[in-house]
């Protein structure tokens, strides 16, 4: 439980200055929500170094209007970030690939900020279509978030990796 005498986090857009708290908090949070839902290899060390790559690439890509991450912070704490990806799938709309809360910020509400905000962005750039998202099987807390925030489990994949059976549910939100 956090200390209620934390600071509100801030929502506000993220930029490529960000990159670096962006991965460290992406990694932080991987291992404390995927620790035995997937490969201990892929929570390692590398990890921190692997997402500061993925997240510059990401802020280097090209159509930086086509995506749009958000960042919550607490004075100079990222706490929260969100990506979304405005032209992943025809079909099922926006991919909101990322939502991630600091471990120790959960519960107080930010998790759903930064899904009413990639909601909102969803819906500007890509009207009336839906917005989507995986989660993986095993992750009962992100399921239940999820599913409490109006989203729907609607199609299944699966990969094996480092033996084992990974399972990804999308999570859909139709406006």
């Amino acid at each position: 439980m956090t200390d209620a005498r934390q600071p509100r986090a801030l929502i506000r857009p993220a930029s490529p200055d960000d990159a670096a708290a962006i991965a460290a908090l992406h990694a932080e949070s991987w291992r404390s929500a995927y620790r035995g839902l997937v490969p201990d290899d892929d929570l390692g060390g590398g990890l921190e170094a692997e997402r500061l790559q993925f997240w510059r690439n990401r802020f280097a890509g090209p159509d930086p209007h086509r995506r749009v991450v958000f960042a919550a912070t607490a004075g100079d704490l990222l706490v929260g970030f969100a990506c979304v990806l405005a032209d992943a799938d025809p079909r099922y709309g926006p991919l909101l690939d990322n939502l991630h809360v600091k471990p120790g910020w959960r519960g107080q509400g930010i998790g759903a900020r930064l899904l009413d905000d990639s909601r909102q962005w969803s819906r500007a750039i890509a009207p009336r279509r839906p917005m989507h998202l995986w989660v993986l099987e095993g992750n009962a807390p992100a399921r239940r978030f999820y599913r409490a925030q109006g989203g729907v489990e609607d199609g299944r994949r699966s990969e094996e990796r480092g033996g084992m059976t990974i399972v990804a549910l999308r999570c859909i939100w139709r406006d």
